[in-house]
């Protein structure tokens, strides 16, 4: 079933303001969404459509962006600032990340592909302006540019087996040293 209307009425609705870091106009968050791995390479009719539909979203230090076991409905792009992912587990706080726009600048990737509760949190380490695509205007824009579709499912797929290698590695590297077993004798 396809979610476009008619007239495609959201295309013709006022600019968002995006006056942060040269992306007040289309072509600056068409550029931003060019720069990272997720939209490297992609039609530049697809990045355009995710650049008029994405909307800016701007965080306090300290304050709570999503919580765990909220339902998920977006991708985040850190424009700036930097943010905590971070799990609740037996009643304590374990840091996950700290991302920001010079390493892993994104999290929420797989919303775009499936419907489910957050299995993270996430919050404003410093005041964090991000970019945010709902998975509505994905699934939109999949639909007028189908072709793309396999292309932008294996890319956020091989990001999120990345991100699950890096925190992999985080948490070995952190890990007490009880936690350590040698292999057992053969």
């Amino acid at each position: 079933m396809n979610s476009w209307s008619e007239k495609e009425r959201f295309m013709t609705l006022p600019e968002q303001n995006f006056n942060a870091n040269g992306l007040g106009n289309i072509t600056g968050r068409q550029e931003f969404l060019n720069r990272l791995p997720m939209f490297s390479g992609a039609p530049a009719g697809v990045t355009k459509m995710f650049a008029y539909l994405a909307k800016r979203e701007e965080y306090a230090q300290g304050e709570i962006i999503i919580s765990e076991d909220t339902r998920c409905d977006r991708l985040f792009l850190i424009m700036s600032g930097k943010v905590d992912i971070f799990h609740r587990h037996k009643g304590r706080r374990f840091h996950v990340q700290l991302l920001g726009p010079d390493s892993i600048n994104y999290f929420g990737e797989l919303a775009m592909l499936a419907e489910f509760d957050w299995f993270f949190s996430a919050r404003a380490w410093t005041d964090v302006v991000l970019m945010t695509i709902s998975r509505e205007a994905f699934t939109k824009v999949m639909e007028r540019f189908p072709e793309s579709y396999p292309v932008v499912v294996q890319k956020i797929i091989k990001l999120h087996i990345n991100r699950f290698a890096d925190q992999g590695s985080y948490f070995l590297s952190h890990i007490s040293p009880e936690a350590w077993r040698e292999d057992p004798p053969q």
